[in-house]
């Protein structure tokens, strides 16, 4: 008898079932899923396959469409973020030039990039530190 997958005893598999459960916090369900969930167990052993696979692909067109408009709606939404942060970028710009030149001179060209980079390491230290957390910051 060949077989490729590995013998685990009881105790190691329970051992590991525990580990995954504190690792990994199972996700809320809403109040009404197992009544749900039954209610859909009965329809489906009453339906014919070709009802299913109806029914399955008018959820499928639903969730898609509803996807597709979600990513329509998410670059609209970073474009104009995009354009309002230029813009706003090119506004503090022109009213700071004008003092970063009485204050450093000829150097004021480069001050501006610099404090962006300093701004932009503060920000990417701080995430990183965070970790994947640290993204959460910008939701």
């Amino acid at each position: 008898m060949n077989n490729d997958e590995p013998v685990m005893d009881s105790s190691l598999a329970q051992a590991l079932d525990g580990v995954l459960k504190r690792t990994l916090p199972a996700p809320t369900l809403p109040l009404d899923f197992h009544t749900r969930l039954n209610a859909a167990i009965r329809r489906s052993s009453t339906m014919v396959p070709a009802e299913q696979r109806a029914i399955l692909e008018r959820e499928y067109q639903a969730q898609l469409a509803e996807l597709r408009q979600g990513y329509v709606r998410l670059r609209w939404r970073t474009l104009g973020t995009l354009i309002g942060a230029a813009f706003a970028s090119g506004v503090a710009v022109a009213l700071a030039l004008p003092w970063l030149h009485a204050t450093f001179g000829d150097i004021a060209v480069f001050a501006v990039p610099l404090a962006a980079m300093i701004f932009a390491l503060v920000v990417g230290i701080r995430t990183w530190s965070l970790g994947v957390d640290g993204l959460r910051l910008f939701r």
